[in-house]
C-alpha cells in the first residue's frame, strides 16, 4: 500500500497549512513589535523615520523567516521521517512568504504611505532645507 506523504498534493497542502498555522500565531508578535502608521503620525515622525521602521521592520521579517523556515522544516522532516523535496520547499516557501508578509499590517499600511501618498520630496533632505 502507498504511503499518503508519497502524494506530492497532499504533502504541499499539508506542510502549506502547518507553515501557515505557525506564521498566523507569529505574525501578530513581529507586527506589533513596531508601531503603527497613526502612532508615527501622532508622534510627528517625519518620512526617514518611517522608511527606517520599515527597512527594520523587513530585516526582523527576514531573520525570522529564515529561522522558522529553517526550524520548522526540520521538525516537519522528523516528525513525518521524509525528506521536504526541492519541489516542495520552492512551493512551501512562496505560499509562507506571501502569507507573512501579508499579515504585516503595520508593514504595509507604511509602505503604501511612503509610496503612493507621501513621496519623498527633495526638500526632505537636510541638505535642500
Amino acid at each position: 500500500m502507498k504511503n499518503i506523504l508519497d502524494n506530492t498534493i497532499f504533502r504541499l497542502s499539508l506542510f502549506s497549512s502547518i507553515y501557515i498555522i505557525a506564521l498566523i500565531v507569529l505574525s501578530p508578535f513581529i507586527d506589533h513589535l513596531f508601531t503603527s502608521l497613526e502612532e508615527d503620525e501622532k508622534r510627528g515622525e517625519n518620512n526617514f523615520k518611517i522608511l527606517g521602521e520599515i527597512i527594520l521592520h523587513i530585516i526582523v521579517l527576514s531573520i525570522s523567516w529564515f529561522y522558522l523556515n529553517k526550524y520548522l522544516k526540520r521538525f516537519l522532516e522528523n516528525i513525518f521521517s521524509i525528506s521536504i523535496k526541492k519541489h516542495t520547499s520552492t512551493a512551501i516557501d512562496f505560499i509562507a512568504s506571501i502569507a507573512l508578509i501579508g499579515l504585516q499590517n503595520n508593514l504595509i499600511t507604511k509602505i503604501k504611505y511612503i509610496t503612493f501618498e507621501h513621496p519623498f520630496r527633495m526638500s526632505d533632505f537636510q541638505i535642500f532645507q
